[in-house]
């Protein structure tokens, strides 16, 4: 369980967050922004968890299927550990960590390219095509099965939405 994010049923009812935006001093809190974001919060957290449990059956987690999928979705190309950071959003570092174990399980091979050993490249070995293959359409099953619920319009609704809550976030993190 994502710790701190509370479950919807667990959530404080307006009224109650209402008093604490008023024994706390937040004048301008709007307990509708609150819920809306901690909502959010659950609601990831639970998406997260429901996805997780699927590529879990085939030993992968968030961090090793995306970068399995990346490979995948560049083949027959290798990428270096650069490229496969700037995919996936974290450093060379992490990227190594990573590519470590999936080296050590047989999933990924590391190549040097033209003799500098600094210049590695990273692909998909068999065995990793044919694990991706089959924990990603689980994947995706569990992710239509989670927004079923959503007609069409609801769905382009909620991706304009975060589409405008993650342009906001990125600006503020440049303040």
């Amino acid at each position: 369980m994502t710790p701190c994010i509370p479950s919807p049923c667990q959530l404080p009812k307006y009224e109650r967050m209402k008093q604490m935006a008023e024994r706390f001093g937040f004048l301008r809190m709007e307990p509708g922004v609150t819920e809306a974001y901690m909502l959010m919060a659950s609601l990831v957290g639970e998406m997260y968890e429901a996805g997780g449990a699927c590529l879990a059956q085939h030993g992968l987690g968030e961090g090793r299927s995306s970068a399995l999928a990346w490979l995948l979705e560049r083949l027959p190309e290798p990428l270096s550990h650069s490229q496969l950071a700037d995919l996936l959003g974290v450093t060379k570092g992490s990227v190594t960590g990573l590519v470590d174990g999936l080296e050590r399980d047989g999933y990924v091979k590391r190549e040097d390219r033209g003799g500098d050993r600094r210049m590695r490249l990273i692909s998909l070995t068999p065995a990793g095509k044919e694990l991706i293959e089959k924990a990603l359409p689980e994947k995706f099953k569990e992710s239509t099965r989670l927004l079923s619920r959503l007609s069409f319009a609801e769905r382009e609704t909620l991706i304009t939405i975060l589409r405008k809550l993650k342009e906001g976030l990125a600006a503020t993190q440049g303040d």
